[in-house]
């Protein structure tokens, strides 16, 4: 389990280094998904509506501000850098 754990937190660090964080970010929602499934078929335990509409609030912001940025810098003429 701990040498997944390091594979994964490599593979999350690469991905930082090659990409802005908020590409790569929304990814990262998908562990409320996987935390939900194994609570469920581990503990038979499902999240209530307060934690199902702050796991939504929370996923749409990080949806929203991916889709800003990629919005932005599409827009940014050709002779301005872009922040990486």
């Amino acid at each position: 389990m701990g040498a997944l754990g390091s594979a994964g937190h490599y593979a999350l660090i690469k991905a930082f280094q090659r990409t802005a964080a908020a590409t790569v970010s929304p990814f990262s929602y998908t562990a409320m998904i996987w935390a939900t499934l194994l609570g469920y078929l581990v503990f038979g335990d499902l999240p209530d509506r307060w934690t199902v509409t702050g796991a939504v609030v929370i996923a749409a912001s990080g949806l929203y501000i991916y889709h800003r940025e990629n919005t932005r810098h599409r827009g940014a003429s050709p002779g301005i850098a872009r922040n990486t």
